[in-house]
């Protein structure tokens, strides 16, 4: 996972726990959740079972 995926994750965590908005919230993690999604590396499932 690159370095500014792993940010903008972050970013959105972040904004998460500071809200106090319930539907802005709701926002955020499906956001997060597509970011989630869309960049997953298969391969990294791969590699935590060979270890």
């Amino acid at each position: 996972m690159s370095l500014l995926l792993k940010r903008q994750i972050e970013r959105l965590q972040i904004a998460i726990e500071l809200s106090t908005d319930w539907l802005e919230i709701q926002y955020l993690r499906a956001e997060l959740d597509q970011l989630n999604d869309l960049y997953e590396e298969p391969g990294a499932e791969a590699e935590a079972e060979a270890a």
